[in-house]
This record gives C-alpha cells, sequence and structure tokens, in this order.
C-alpha cells in the first residue's frame, strides 16, 4: 500500500491537490472572498494544448444569454453608467461558473479536486477545534458563533463531508479511514455555528435517504448499511471520549437557535416581523429584491449587487438565488436553476458524494451565498467542468 501512496502518479494528483486547495482560501482584501486564481488551470490548459473545447448546447445558450443580459443592461440602465466598470466585472466574475467547461476535467484533476476539498476542510476544522479549545468550551456560550463559527465556509463543510463518506479505495485501511475523518468533519460543521450548515446536512440527508429508499434502494443497499454503521459509530465514539464536550454547546446552541420556538433569554427564535432579526432581514431583502425586479424583470441589475439600493453601498442579498434573481432577472434566474438541475441529474447519475454534497450546497444556498464566494464559484465551476467533460465523451461514444 505504501508503494501504491507514494507512486509517481500519486504525487502528482497530491501536488494538484495541493494547488486546487489553495482556491478555497480568502484573499485578506478588506475581509472579502477574491480568490479567483482558479481561472488560470482551463486557461494554462487551453493555452498548452492551443484548443478550446467545445461545450454543451446549454452552456453555450445560457452563455449567449447572460452575456446579453449584461449588455441590454449596460445600455438601457443609464442611472449605472458611473459604475459600469463594476458592472463589467461583476459579469466577469460571474461568467466564471463556465471557465472548465472549454477543457477536459480529467480523472486525475476530479481526484485531486475531491482531495483539496477535504483537506482543506479538515484544516479549518482542526483550526475551529484548537480556537475552540483555548477559549474553553463552557465560557465561549453564545458568542462562539462570532469566535469560532464560521458561516462562508459551512456549504463546503457539507460538500467534504459527503465526499469523505462516499470514499472508496481498494485497500480496507483506507476505507476505515473515512469515518473519523467524516466524523472530524461534522464536528466542523457544528462548530460553524451557523443553522444554514445544518439545515443543509439534513437536507442533504434526507435525500440520500430518499435516493435509499427509492428506485436505487436495490443498487444502493449496501451504502445504507454503511451510512447506519457511520452513525453507530459516531454514538459509540461519542459516549466512550470526551469528545462530547466538543459537540455539547453546538448542539445546545442549535437546539435553542434552530429546533425551538423561543430562546433561552424568552425572545423569539423566528422573528420574521422584525427587519431586526436574521430572519426578518431576509424577509426584508426578498421583499426588495421582487420589488426592484418588478421594474426590471428581464435583466435585473444586470449583474450589479444589491448594495446599489443602499446609501452606505454595502450589502448582501442573504442567499445564492436571491443574489442571481437581483443580478440577472427572471430569465437569468430560470437559466441557472436549469443548469443546476442538469448538473444534478448528472451528478445523481456518476457521482452520489458530489451529488449529495450538492444538494446540500443547494439547501444552504437559500440561506446564505454560496456559488457567489470565490471558493464556491471554484467548486461550481469545476462541477459543470465535469459536466461538460460527460457531454463530449458521451458524445464521441
Amino acid at each position: 500500500m505504501i508503494e501504491y501512496l507514494l507512486s509517481k502518479e500519486k504525487i502528482t494528483t497530491y501536488f494538484l491537490a495541493f494547488f486546487f486547495a489553495s482556491f478555497l482560501t480568502q484573499a485578506p482584501i478588506s475581509n472579502l472572498s477574491v480568490n479567483y486564481v482558479f481561472i488560470l488551470v482551463p486557461l494554462f490548459i487551453i493555452f498548452k494544448n492551443r484548443h478550446i473545447k467545445t461545450p454543451d448546447i446549454d452552456f453555450q445558450i445560457a452563455f449567449i444569454i447572460y452575456t446579453s443580459i449584461f449588455v441590454v443592461a449596460a445600455l438601457i440602465q443609464t442611472e449605472y453608467w458611473p459604475d459600469i466598470l463594476r458592472k463589467l466585472g461583476s459579469y466577469l466574475i460571474f461568467m466564471t461558473a463556465f471557465i472548465f467547461t472549454f477543457i477536459n476535467v480529467t480523472d486525475r484533476m476530479l481526484v485531486a479536486f475531491k482531495l483539496a476539498v477535504v483537506l482543506y476542510v479538515s484544516y479549518m476544522t482542526m483550526g475551529n477545534v484548537l480556537e475552540f479549545r483555548s477559549f474553553g468550551l463552557t465560557e465561549l456560550g453564545a458568542a462562539a458563533k462570532n469566535q469560532v463559527g464560521n458561516q462562508r465556509y459551512g456549504f463546503l463543510y457539507i460538500f467534504a463531508f459527503w465526499i469523505t463518506l462516499f470514499f472508496k479505495s481498494q485497500y480496507r485501511l483506507l476505507e476505515l479511514a473515512k469515518f473519523p475523518l467524516a466524523l472530524l468533519i461534522f464536528l466542523g460543521i457544528l462548530l460553524t455555528f451557523s443553522r444554514a450548515s445544518i439545515v443543509g446536512l439534513i437536507g442533504s440527508a434526507l435525500f440520500f435517504i430518499y435516493v435509499l429508499f427509492g428506485s436505487y434502494i436495490k443498487v444502493t443497499l449496501k451504502s445504507s448499511l454503511v451510512f447506519i454503521l457511520f452513525f453507530i459509530l459516531i454514538f459509540l465514539a461519542l459516549i466512550n471520549s470526551s469528545a462530547y464536550e466538543y459537540i455539547e454547546l453546538p448542539v445546545e446552541f442549535f437546539l435553542d437557535e434552530l429546533f425551538s420556538l423561543r430562546s433561552k433569554d424568552g425572545s423569539m427564535t423566528f422573528d420574521i416581523a422584525n427587519p431586526e432579526s436574521s430572519e426578518g432581514f431576509r424577509i426584508f431583502l426578498i421583499q426588495t429584491i421582487i420589488s426592484y425586479i418588478g421594474s426590471w424583470p428581464l435583466t435585473g441589475s444586470g449583474f450589479m449587487g444589491i448594495w446599489i439600493l443602499f446609501e452606505d453601498r454595502v450589502g448582501s442579498a442573504h442567499g445564492q438565488f436571491n443574489d442571481v434573481l437581483f443580478r440577472t432577472g427572471i430569465i437569468g434566474l430560470f437559466v441557472y436553476l436549469f443548469l443546476l438541475y442538469r448538473l444534478g441529474k448528472f451528478l445523481l447519475n456518476n457521482h452520489m458524494g458530489l451529488c449529495m454534497g450538492f444538494i446540500g450546497i443547494i439547501v444552504y444556498g437559500l440561506f446564505h451565498e454560496t456559488f457567489k464566494l470565490s471558493h464556491g464559484a471554484f467548486v461550481l465551476a469545476f462541477l459543470f467542468g465535469l459536466y461538460a467533460t460527460h457531454k463530449r465523451e458521451k458524445i464521441n461514444t
């Protein structure tokens, strides 16, 4: 097994994985996620091979539609002409989602991608655990949400969890090693202190159960037994170690903040009528977006963010699909959802672990931005590239 892990082919994959992992980091510029270096990979491959692969017709149509939205909005929305360069930048960033469709995503790249996601999330989880421990498990209390939690990466934790759980190897030891690693990532999900992380994980788990007990049961019966065994191992690990100390506070936090109608102080947990609350502010944003789209239904803001509606020019749509609707209008959102549907269907039939993680990201995206962030953009771009490669191979066979 040692010879297998240290083979030249594997070492090359490891280097590629670390390279991919660097795309998941954030550039320290005003605490913004602006690391779009991943676009250099397909550009390098295109330059090296001196050939551009033709994307599937779905991507070609999407490219035409989104470019048309940008051009039309840039021409008719005269009030945004002073911000035309920023509008152009937003358009180009949005279109990075399709950059990998112009190359073939190889099996080695896929392995490196999965490894990069799992390694980076494991690294962040260990950092969260150490930070959580350094501040004290009981003294930190609810302040852990801001001190330790990381909502910007919650969806990536879910993605890594399912990739790990569906890892397969010809070596039994490596196959078994995925369970403690998945447990570590599960702990990381709790330590994000994000309700969206829990809802995303639960949503993807429910979808997985549906797949198991649906038309795929004969094919995935072994997977269902592994799934049950995994949670039994979690339970045994918790009751026979002090690991529960790291889980007790996050569990209490989520029981109080997510599954209770009132918090411990007696205040309403879900106060949707109050725009100052988390839920109420999201309702306010959705109403604001719908009102704006009523004026620009076909173009939206032309790829400008919701910050254009506020005097301080700062703001977030607090939802991936809210953001796409505001930036690209009704047609743009429809195209976006159609592409995600086609991608999800492809992953379900070919890459179950990626599919479950993808479902978790979709659920998470109902409450926070996902693919808008640079590390999320890299994930979506790679998956789109994987799907486009599959379509080309299918046509050529």
